[in-house]
């Protein structure tokens, strides 16, 4: 019980935590007057910040972040090209990467971003290498244990349920030792870390709220098949990736009839769309949804911070053998005697 209470609080705070002001000034010559300026958050989701319009090569965003947020400065001159009725290769735009918290910063006439002490570590990630490149992360984190980069970092590895070893999590949990700049990142990193444990490749699978066709509410438990091999297919009716792993889905499903049976999961919200993917997109095997808690506990516990197409493999034993893409499901089929 004092886990639980102890990790509704973690949430409780991070949802708490206060807005404060951020400002970015510009000093781009080399902008022409009219050219939109904007920041838009870039971590789970896209939001725009602020925007402002270049005058005399000078620009301010004013906005509040509740506390560091990866961020995209852009501009553009959209609207000059329209209002002039320029040709579509007049068109001209710059994005630029940045840790946003909640100081002044600027952008030079070179457009690199400047102030804060998040953003400094960023440059110094950005230094290190591609920051989309887990080698400059890593090394990045491995000497940064007190950063909000670092937290981002490892906050985001942390979301591949069933994807990490026992060893690979222990390893996370020291990387970070502490976040001054942003607590509630620790506080996130806390939780994920402990939910990380419940979903290491061997663990049983997690149990989830889910619902037949008919609408009749089911447990994942209910329709795992013990005494065999079970593969489930997370997908959506907007997931064109999804979509396209199908066929080599129903490839395997034939090839391996036998000893493997398929569940496809869909996390569609809206009911209508599913139903309308599973005609128009017909599979052989058992259909089911996630209900909205469903939908809630397989981000939170499983934490699959890709989203879809996601899928584990589970033993004839209900633990999780791994989270394969769809072109490796068959080698870890292989792996396991099939």
């Amino acid at each position: 019980m004092r886990n639980i209470i102890f990790t509704l609080c973690l949430f409780i705070s991070v949802a708490v935590q206060a807005q404060k002001p951020f400002v970015i000034n510009g000093n781009v010559p080399s902008l022409p007057d009219g050219t939109a300026v904007g920041i838009s958050t870039s971590e789970d989701s896209i939001v725009e910040l602020a925007q402002d319009t270049v005058r005399n090569g000078q620009f301010t965003l004013h906005g509040t972040v509740k506390g560091t947020v990866l961020a995209m400065l852009s501009t553009n001159n959209l609207g000059l090209v329209d209002e002039n009725h320029w040709p579509t290769d007049s068109i001209r735009w710059n994005y630029i990467d940045l840790f946003l918290s909640a100081d002044t910063m600027t952008l030079s006439p070179d457009l690199k971003i400047h102030g804060g002490r998040v953003q400094e570590d960023f440059k110094a990630l950005q230094a290190i290498g591609d920051w989309h490149d887990p080698a400059a992360t890593d090394s990045f984190a491995a000497t940064h244990p007190t950063s909000a980069v670092t937290a981002w970092i490892v906050n985001n590895d942390l979301k591949r349920g069933f994807h990490l070893s026992d060893t690979d999590v222990e390893r996370l949990s020291r990387t970070l030792t502490a976040c001054p700049d942003d607590p509630a990142r620790y506080q996130e990193f806390l939780a994920r870390v402990a939910q990380a444990r419940k979903s290491t490749v061997g663990k049983p699978f997690i149990d989830l709220q889910i619902k037949d066709p008919k609408g009749k509410v089911l447990h994942l438990k209910d329709v795992v098949t013990k005494g065999k091999y079970v593969l489930v297919d997370f997908w959506a009716s907007w997931c064109g990736q999804c979509l396209a792993a199908f066929p080599k889905v129903e490839e395997i499903g034939k090839k391996y009839a036998s000893r493997l049976r398929i569940i496809d999961l869909s996390i569609d919200t809206k009911n209508a769309a599913w139903q309308r993917a599973m005609q128009k997109h017909h599979q052989p095997w058992p259909q089911y949804c996630t209900t909205p808690q469903g939908y809630k506990d397989l981000f939170s516990k499983y934490q699959i911070g890709n989203g879809v197409p996601y899928f584990i493999l589970i033993s004839p034993e209900g633990k999780v053998i791994g989270s394969p893409t769809v072109n490796d499901i068959e080698t870890m089929l292989k792996e396991e005697g099939l």
